[in-house]
């Protein structure tokens, strides 16, 4: 990736420089709200890992502009090189012209979205009745076979993974306190 001096690497460094400041502002005033409490996680736990993710995301800019080679070159008349990187092309391109090619999804387009909506009202609606883990299971494997395009093995057993990692991350590690099943059986098993 070529890096061009001037205007769009100015573009860059500006960027970048205003998402280093925001996040470290976050992560300031995350640790004032308080990032543990008694019962699990405190109000700054988000906007500290959020803050946290654009200062890493930063810094690994400024590392990627930092390597890249520069090669003087001359600023394009009108149309932007493909060298350009993205928050440069953003930045600078006019937005009205996409509005124009926007297009309704077709008709496959449309059962994708009744499908992923379909599943999130069921998850909603069983909630209640089978807990977190087997409703989210659930409704993933359905997205994920019907959207997705997977074998059921395969959305099964990433329905399965995923539910697991969330429940241990909210559940076991953050203290919170996630829906259990009201079937007695299912929730002796802990669902």
């Amino acid at each position: 990736m070529k890096v061009l001096l001037g205007t769009q690497h100015t573009i860059e460094w500006i960027v970048l420089g205003a998402t280093l400041v925001v996040g470290l502002a976050t992560v300031t005033m995350a640790t004032g709200y308080g990032v543990t409490a008694d019962p699990g996680v405190g109000a700054g736990f988000l906007p500290l890992v959020g803050g946290l993710g654009m200062i890493l995301g930063g810094a690994m800019w400024a590392i990627q502009l930092v390597r890249a080679p520069r090669t003087s070159a001359p600023e394009p008349d009108s149309e932007l090189e493909p060298a350009t990187s993205a928050a440069v092309a953003f930045l600078s391109s006019d937005n009205e012209e996409d509005a124009d090619e926007a297009e309704l999804p077709d008709r496959a387009g449309w059962i994708r979205i009744g499908v992923v909506v379909a599943a999130i009202a069921g998850a909603a609606l069983v909630l209640p009745t089978l807990g977190y883990t087997l409703s989210m299971a659930l409704m993933l494997a359905v997205v994920l076979t019907f959207v997705g395009k997977r074998t059921p093995v395969v959305a099964v057993g990433v329905a399965v993974a995923t539910t697991l990692a969330t429940r241990l991350v909210f559940d076991v590690w953050l203290g919170t306190a996630l829906p259990a099943s009201s079937i007695p059986f299912l929730a002796d098993w802990g669902l």
